[in-house]
């Protein structure tokens, strides 16, 4: 009799556990910043509203992907003491450089970003490395320095953008920017110091230069009326003389 009990309540239970682990299996959540694919039998479906949702337990899973905007960082870094080259790179003039760039991108298609390819962020980093070293290359060393950095930011983002819409992985670029751009030696860094000291004296000679102008030519005007006046003057005077 007792032998019963302790079975009826043993079967007991295992009914509450399976039923326990049945009910937890039946349901999930999304949140705001992100996704979730649902596959059925291998058949993976993008769920996107947040909240609530059900499932069918143990024939259903539920994989959850971050839809944010992430990012990684391309070029010359310190990590654990070991210097990371991939930023040095060669300009159209055959200069040598470093040019750290900053990535982010984000998740489109929740589908495509887990079943498309293995490591859809790895596929845009490489991307990401030939763009930037393609349109490095066609311009000299000064402009990737100086004054065309949102030009070579926006080529390289188009770039990116194009290769990445052939791929179709699910990920797009967001935006991507120069964090900083040096030379490879500091000889080199010292003569472009000078370059830009030598324009910024330019500069500040044309704009001095312009305004020394700017206000000579009303004052030699000023003079020019005042010398013509006179003449003017005395032409009458001697005029006036001549017919007393």
């Amino acid at each position: 009799m007792q032998i019963g009990k302790w079975l009826t309540g043993v079967r007991i239970v295992i009914a509450v556990m399976v039923l326990f682990v049945l009910v937890s299996n039946s349901y999930y959540s999304i949140q705001e910043e992100e996704q979730a694919v649902v596959t059925t039998f291998g058949s993976p479906k993008a769920v996107t509203t947040p909240g609530l949702h059900f499932k069918v337990p143990f024939i259903q899973t539920v994989t959850k992907v971050n839809t944010t905007i992430q990012g990684f960082s391309i070029g010359y870094q310190q990590d654990m003491g070991e210097e990371m080259e991939d930023a040095l790179m060669i300009t159209s003039d055959y200069n040598f450089i470093y040019v750290d760039f900053y990535a982010e991108y984000r998740v489109t298609d929740p589908v495509k970003a887990l079943y498309a390819s293995e490591n859809p962020e790895l596929i845009l980093k490489n991307i990401a490395q030939n763009c930037i070293r393609t349109t490095i290359g066609s311009y000299s060393v000064d402009s990737v320095l100086t004054t065309g950095k949102n030009e070579i930011q926006s080529n390289i983002k188009q770039m990116i953008l194009d290769k990445l819409e052939d791929y179709d992985i699910g990920i797009t670029l967001v935006n991507i920017t120069i964090q900083d751009a040096e030379p490879p030696t500091q000889e080199v860094i010292n003569a472009f110091k000078n370059v830009e000291n030598a324009k910024q004296g330019k500069e500040t000679s044309i704009n001095k230069a312009n305004q020394k102008r700017n206000e000579d030519i009303p004052a030699a005007r000023a003079l020019a009326d005042e010398t013509l006046k006179t003449a003017q003057a005395e032409a009458e005077e001697r005029v006036n003389q001549a017919k007393g």
